[in-house]
């Protein structure tokens, strides 16, 4: 599937990154990642999410990346219930970030989600 494929009524949401990667990369790769998608699909970006901690991914067990994933990010107020997103994230390793983020989202009533991702690891 390509950018041209998305549905046009597709909200683009970035797997939140936090905040000492934020700081260390003087940018949020995410969110640049996101409005990169958007652009080429002529669609908007939607901060729908928001971190619940700062644990760190790389370099974890997949028993840690899972239990850490389970309080790492938050719907933020008012999502819309309707609305049809498109969650985004960077690299798939385990599946316990993008899995965690759309329960969130669907926990949050979100009705239409869809994934994708730029690379899956090992």
């Amino acid at each position: 599937m390509s950018v041209a494929d998305l549905d046009a009524d597709m909200k683009v949401v970035a797997l939140p990154t936090i905040a000492r990667h934020v700081r260390e990369r003087g940018f949020d790769h995410m969110a640049k990642l996101a409005k990169a998608v958007a652009s080429l699909s002529g669609l908007e970006t939607a901060k729908v999410l928001v971190r619940g901690n700062n644990a760190v991914q790389v370099g974890a067990s997949m028993e840690d990346r899972q239990k850490q994933a389970k309080t790492a990010y938050i719907a933020k107020a008012g999502i819309d219930r309707e609305a049809n997103y498109l969650l985004i994230d960077d690299v798939w390793t385990t599946g316990s970030s993008m899995m965690a983020a759309a329960k969130t989202l669907r926990e949050a009533g979100c009705k239409r989600l869809s994934i994708a991702v730029i690379a899956k690891s090992g």
